[in-house]
């Protein structure tokens, strides 16, 4: 069974340092591809130090996002062997050991597209979720309401713990899929830069009936954005967290005009009381909330 390990680098020569330590003696894996998506520091001559005849780093023509930095990676990997399996993660991604990677790599099945761990994080446990429906997702954007409906849509870790479940999308953060399958769904889409990737795969699967499995005899730890967290300020995450919420839902999810309209007019509302917080000291940003 072959299987390839895949990461993409922004700025972040370290964390990816610490994964190629932590994985370059597994036996299981064959290759270990590092795409570089433009990185604006040194860190592609740094990691050019770590190439061998099994680490392979590529560098992207452009940083088109998460999603084309992983199609590159993807589409050199396919190139090689359609029959290997992609071990798809984050930099910021800690693993206990290769027989964690080998039970991912057993519970596939021939309909199983995609074996995830439960990823643990900071704030707990990621077991996948439901793909919201567009007035779903409308509904979780409004501040305040996340934290009190998102168990409605979120796997219990009580319900995946040692257990085989399927779900309807994972964590993008570490995954294993078929190298054939990823092909045939056309890989990523490109047009989106971050965010929503998950949801998009999970429908791209749907059409062509295949599983998506969360193993829960396996966990990894995700140091949750870290990467995002070093290039982008809390307005520029929003803002393209919402192109790309408003992407998936009009054209994965064909929301209607009125989704569309309630989009925009959430967005921007919230989009400018993160501006607020941003450049007024916290007693003002709260009196002109009130006032507001």
């Amino acid at each position: 069974m072959r299987a390839n390990f895949l990461m993409v680098n922004y700025n972040d020569y370290e964390n990816v340092k610490k994964v190629v330590n932590m994985i370059e003696h597994y036996k299981i894996i064959d290759k270990i591809v590092i795409v570089d998506n433009c990185s604006t520091d040194d860190s592609l001559k740094k990691i050019k130090e770590l190439e061998n005849d099994r680490i392979i780093i590529l560098e992207s023509d452009h940083n088109g996002g998460y999603g084309y930095g992983i199609n590159v990676g993807a589409q050199y990997l396919n190139g090689i062997s359609l029959n290997a399996y992609i071990i798809v993660s984050n930099t910021d991604i800690i693993i206990n050991s290769e027989d964690d990677i080998r039970k991912l790599l057993d519970t596939f099945t021939d309909n199983t597209a995609v074996v995830a761990p439960i990823i643990k994080e900071h704030a707990g446990y990621n077991c996948g979720w439901k793909v919201p429906f567009p007035w779903q997702d409308i509904i979780l954007s409004i501040p305040g309401i996340y934290k009190k409906y998102q168990k409605k849509f979120y796997y219990d870790i009580k319900n995946v713990k040692n257990k085989i479940l399927e779900v309807e999308a994972m964590s993008g953060s570490f995954f294993i899929i078929k190298g054939s399958i990823l092909k045939e769904v056309d890989y990523f889409d490109e047009n989106l830069f971050l965010y929503y990737e998950e949801n998009v795969l999970a429908k791209k699967l749907q059409q062509i009936q295949q599983k998506i499995l969360i193993n829960g005899t396996v966990e990894v730890f995700h140091n949750h954005s870290i990467t995002i967290d070093k290039a982008h300020t809390s307005v520029q995450k929003y803002k393209i967290l919402k192109e790309s919420q408003y992407y998936f839902q009009t054209k994965y999810n064909h929301a209607g005009m009125m989704h569309k309209i309630v989009m925009k007019l959430l967005f921007t509302s919230i989009a400018f009381g993160l501006y607020l917080r941003s450049r007024i000291p916290k007693r003002g940003y709260k009196i002109i909330m009130i006032l507001i």
